[in-house]
């Protein structure tokens, strides 16, 4: 059962070679359609660069951030790269909880783009604990407007070719 309807105006062409497409595949309209939408958005997804794990590029920069785990404690880190999919973090060794790979945590920090606080929740994927703690993580959920003023930073670092500069206190 789908959960979304979506109704589209077109021509009497393209309708007819819509149809045309469905009985001579033996599916509905609807599947078709759905079927070449589907296609057109696999086709347009971010890809990895060759030999690159990471979809989004990260940036190196050095961020004071706010972090707070399960445990509701709030300690100081530092975001030591950001891309658009993840962060990486470092975190004093006595971080006080077992950092799990399903478990959730919130960093708060600002861009020196903008004195707005960004709120970003995060999962973590690795875990290091060689002088200090680092700490991996994929972004989960951002707000829209802290995802767009960290697309822009990224997008300024870029250009610019300044990926070493970057955020400021938070």
């Amino acid at each position: 059962m789908r959960s979304s309807v979506i109704a589209v105006r077109t021509s009497n062409k393209l309708r007819k070679a819509l149809e045309k497409i469905s009985a001579s595949e033996r599916r509905s309209l609807s599947s078709v359609i759905e079927g070449i939408l589907e296609e057109y958005i696999r086709a347009r997804r971010p890809k990895a660069k060759p030999g690159e794990k990471r979809l989004h590029p990260r940036m190196k920069t050095s961020a004071p951030a706010l972090v707070s785990g399960l445990n509701g404690n709030v300690l100081a880190g530092v975001i030591n790269d950001i891309s658009l999919g993840g962060v990486n973090l470092s975190l004093c060794d006595d971080f006080p909880h077992h950092v799990r790979f399903n478990s959730k945590l919130s960093v708060v920090f600002t861009l020196s783009v903008s004195e707005t606080p960004l709120v970003v929740q995060c999962s973590p994927r690795h875990v290091r604990s060689d002088e200090g703690k680092s700490i991996g993580a994929s972004l989960t959920d951002t707000d829209f407007h802290s995802y767009r003023l960290l697309e822009d930073y990224l997008a300024q670092m870029a250009s610019t070719g300044n990926g070493e500069e970057g955020a400021t206190a938070s």
